[in-house]
């Protein structure tokens, strides 16, 4: 339902925090690890050599663990698309078309807490620490932006009134081709999508 980005977080420390929180206060169960990898690829075509980098497509792509054979891609802020796992094997022999910019893999741990799903990990880009990832999935509502204010006081309830957090609380989906009637995993993806542009973590 919802991804958000705890900028100011100290790493393995505010980690524990929200681990322990979570277990002992939200009576919350670890239900194991889980990750995501996301890679940046530039625009390589031959005729857009003489244009700026700055001016160049960049092509965003997503895998999410609880979705492990399938990829979501998307060119700059056009329509988010679904494939097979197979596209990330292709993307990577179109070296003439898409030029891998950037590529990282966050690994983390999965809490159930009663009607939620929390993901955790901490950012690393390189050896940078960047911040703690928060994803939180409501299970009893499947439409898109509907439970907005649950979903801003949860991250609240279990972040410190410290945390600086970057999120947004509601996306307009049909600019990029997706239901705002069904929440599906590529909503998901087209979330980090948007974390990792707007907040220049690539």
């Amino acid at each position: 339902m919802g991804v958000t980005w705890w900028k100011n977080a100290t790493g393995m420390r505010d980690f524990t925090f929200i681990a322990e929180h979570v277990t002992k206060t939200l009576h919350g169960k670890n239900t194991g690890p889980w990750s995501l990898s996301f890679k940046v690829l530039r625009d390589n075509n031959q005729n857009n050599r003489q244009m700026a980098l700055k001016d160049s497509k960049l092509l965003y792509q997503v895998s999410l663990a609880q979705q492990p054979g399938l990829v979501y891609c998307m060119v700059d802020g056009s329509v988010v698309i679904e494939a097979e796992k197979e596209m990330e094997i292709i993307l990577s022999r179109l070296k003439n078309l898409w030029q891998l910019r950037q590529s990282v893999t966050i690994e983390g741990t999965s809490y159930e807490i009663g009607d939620f799903t929390l993901r955790v990990a901490n950012i690393l880009l390189g050896s940078t620490y960047k911040g703690l990832l928060l994803e939180i999935d409501y299970h009893p509502c499947t439409t898109p932006n509907n439970a907005s204010k649950l979903f801003q006081e949860f991250v609240e309830s279990i972040v410190p009134p410290t945390a600086q957090l970057s999120c947004e609380y509601e996306y307009n989906y049909e600019q990029v081709g997706l239901s705002n009637n069904e929440f599906t995993t590529a909503h998901t993806s087209y979330q980090y999508m948007q974390l990792f542009r707007n907040d220049g973590l690539f």
